[in-house]
C-alpha cells in the first residue's frame, strides 16, 4: 500500500468531469432520433428542432403511438417535442421517411440529460430508437448488466488488452477498406488544404491517426478511451505538428471524457475546441456518425464489423458513464462494487474503471473545496483506487504534507515528513513521535460522527504505537469505513481542509505550496 504523494497538483482544467443527470422517466410513447450529423455545438432551439423533426424511417404503428420525439446528439438530449402530426418526405429517394410537426415539451425536463447508460440494442444500429411504453428509469442498464454485455462482444475481448491501440488500428482498417463510408464519417471533420492523396498513417510522431485526402489538410486524431485527456500532452503534440510542412492539420481529440472546451464560430458552424486548439469528438458522436453512414447498407462482414464496433463503443461509453457521481450530496457508495465488474474478463479494464471513479471522486472533492486551494488527486496503488488530499505546511520549523486519503474502506489522516526519511525502526519511531506532538493533524473526533458512527475506533490497533507507517516518510491513522458514501467523503474533506487551514493560521504559519 504505497501512498501517493501529492507533490504536483493536477489542474482542475485537465478534464471536464461534470456529468449530466440521467434522463428521467417519460410516461408516454417516445421516439429518440440521433441528430449528430445535423446538430452543432451552440445550436439554438430552432436549429435543434430543424435537426430533429425530419426525416426518419419510422413505421406506421410507431408514428401513431408516439407522443414525444427527442433529438439526441453525443448521448445527450438536445431537444424534446410533443408530436402534433406526421408527414412523408417529399424528397426523391426518401419516400419511406417521415417528418413531424411538433411543439417544445418543457414538461418532460429532459433537455440536457444523458442517455449514455442505455445499453445499445444488438444487431444493426439505427438512428431511431423506439420506446413504445415510454422511457423507464429501469431501462438504464446497471454496471453489472453493461459488464456482461460488453464481455459477450468479441471485439470487446480484443479491445480489453490493447484499448487505445485497438481503436486506432480498427479505424485505420475502416479508412482503408471502406473508403466511401469512412469518408462520410471523417471527411466533414477536415478542412481544405494541399493534400495530394488519400492515406492513413499510424503513430506518426506518437500521434494515433493521421488521415489525408486530396485537396484537404491532414486530420490528426488522438484517442483516449479509459484515460483522461492531458492538455499538457496535447500541447506537446501541437508543438511537433507545427513543424510539419504544408497546410496546418486539423486537430481532433477523440475521447470518452470531455475536456474543457470553448465554442468558436468557424464558417458559420459552432465548433467546440480545447483552449489548445483541439476539436473534441466524443466516442458517442463517433458511433452516431458510423451508424448514420452505415444506414441502409447491404449486410456484409465488413459492415457487420463496424456495426458491432459501434455497439462496443456505446457499451464502453455507458460503462464509463456509470462511474459518474450524481452530486456532492449523494448517498451512493464512494467506490464501485467489485462484484458488479466481475463479468468483465479484463483486469486492466476493471482497474481502469476503478481509476475513473477515483478521478470523479477527486473532481467532486475539488468542487466543494475553496477555489484556488489545494486539490485532491486520484491514484492507484496495488491495483486499488485511492483519493488523496494534502496541504503543505510548517510544523516544528519543518515543511510537511498533512492531509487525508481514502482507499478501500480506510479513511486515513496522514503526515508526510520529508525531514524524517528512512525505513529503520529508529526513523519510524521519530515519525510516530512527531505525529504525537501534532495530534490535531490526526484528530477523528468530529470525523467519526460525519461517517455515521461517533464511536468508530481509531486504527491501527494492532501496532504498539497506534500508528501505521509507509516508508520512507508517511505516518497515519485511520477509520474503517467500508460503506463510506459520497456525501460523507465530501463532508469529511471540507472539515479537514477547514481544520488544517485554521490550525495553520492560529500558529501564524501560512499554508505553503512546494518550492
Amino acid at each position: 500500500m504505497t501512498p501517493i504523494k501529492n507533490v504536483s497538483k493536477t489542474s482542475k482544467s485537465e478534464a471536464n468531469w461534470v456529468t449530466p443527470d440521467p434522463i428521467p422517466a417519460v410516461d408516454a410513447p417516445t421516439i429518440m432520433v440521433v441528430i449528430n450529423r445535423a446538430w452543432r455545438e451552440g445550436d439554438d432551439d430552432d436549429a435543434v428542432y430543424q435537426s430533429t423533426h425530419a426525416h426518419w424511417r419510422i413505421g406506421r404503428e410507431s408514428r401513431e403511438r408516439a407522443v414525444y420525439v427527442l433529438g439526441v446528439a453525443g448521448g445527450i438530449v438536445r431537444g424534446a417535442y410533443r408530436v402534433e402530426s406526421w408527414y412523408p418526405s417529399a424528397q426523391e429517394g426518401e419516400e419511406k421517411r417521415w417528418g413531424f410537426h411538433g411543439v417544445p415539451a418543457p414538461e418532460l425536463h429532459v433537455v440536457g440529460t444523458s442517455v449514455k447508460r442505455f445499453a445499445p440494442a444488438k444487431g444493426a444500429s439505427n438512428p431511431v430508437r423506439l420506446f413504445p411504453d415510454g422511457v423507464s428509469a429501469v431501462e438504464a442498464a446497471d454496471i453489472a448488466s453493461l459488464s456482461q454485455q460488453l464481455n459477450a462482444e468479441p471485439l470487446a475481448r480484443i479491445m480489453f488488452g490493447q484499448r487505445e491501440l485497438f481503436h486506432s488500428n480498427l479505424l485505420a482498417w475502416f479508412f482503408d477498406e471502406m473508403p466511401g463510408i469512412a469518408d462520410q464519417v471523417f471527411l466533414p471533420l477536415a478542412r481544405p488544404g494541399d493534400g495530394l492523396k488519400r492515406t492513413v498513417e499510424r503513430e506518426r510522431g506518437n500521434l494515433d491517426l493521421v488521415f489525408q485526402w486530396p485537396g484537404y489538410a491532414p486530420l490528426v486524431i488522438e484517442n483516449k478511451v479509459f484515460s483522461v485527456p492531458s492538455l499538457s500532452q496535447l500541447d506537446g503534440y501541437s508543438a511537433k505538428i507545427r513543424r510539419w510542412q504544408g497546410t496546418p492539420p486539423e486537430l481532433c481529440l477523440l475521447s470518452m471524457i470531455e475536456p474543457p472546451i470553448e465554442l468558436s464560430d468557424e464558417g458559420g458552424e459552432q465548433i467546440g475546441r480545447t483552449g489548445h486548439g483541439w476539436r473534441h469528438l466524443s466516442y458517442d458522436s463517433l458511433a452516431d456518425r458510423i451508424d448514420d453512414a452505415l444506414e441502409g447498407m447491404k449486410k456484409t462482414y465488413e459492415i457487420e464489423t463496424m456495426h458491432r464496433y459501434s455497439r462496443v463503443v456505446r457499451l464502453v461509453s455507458a460503462l464509463i458513464a456509470s462511474t459518474s457521481i450524481s452530486s456532492a450530496g449523494s448517498a451512493e457508495p464512494a467506490w464501485l462494487d467489485n462484484a458488479e465488474l466481475d463479468p468483465i474478463s479484463s483486469a486492466q479494464t476493471r482497474s481502469a474503471l476503478h481509476k475513473m471513479r477515483a478521478a470523479r471522486l477527486a473532481a467532486m472533492v475539488n468542487s466543494v473545496l475553496p477555489s484556488g486551494g489545494d486539490q485532491a488527486d486520484p491514484g492507484m496503488s496495488h491495483g486499488r483506487p485511492l483519493v488523496t488530499w494534502n496541504s503543505w505546511m510548517e510544523r516544528e520549523d519543518h515543511s510537511v504534507w498533512a492531509g487525508w486519503q481514502l482507499q478501500d474502506g480506510q479513511f486515513r489522516r496522514f503526515v508526510i515528513t520529508p525531514h524524517i526519511l528512512g525505513a529503520t525502526a529508529e526513523k519510524k519511531a521519530e515519525r510516530v513521535a512527531f505525529a504525537r506532538r501534532n495530534p490535531d493533524l490526526f484528530s477523528f473526533t468530529a470525523l467519526a460522527g460525519l461517517f455515521g458512527d461517533a464511536d468508530l475506533p481509531v486504527r491501527p490497533s494492532t501496532t504498539q504505537s497506534g500508528f501505521g507507517d509507509f516508508s520512507p516518510d508517511f505516518v497515519y491513522q485511520y477509520l474503517a469505513v467500508p460503506a463510506v458514501t459520497v456525501s460523507q467523503l465530501m463532508n469529511a474533506a471540507q472539515w479537514i481542509q477547514s481544520s488544517i487551514s485554521a490550525s495553520s493560521e492560529s500558529r501564524g504559519t501560512p499554508v505553503l505550496g512546494p518550492a
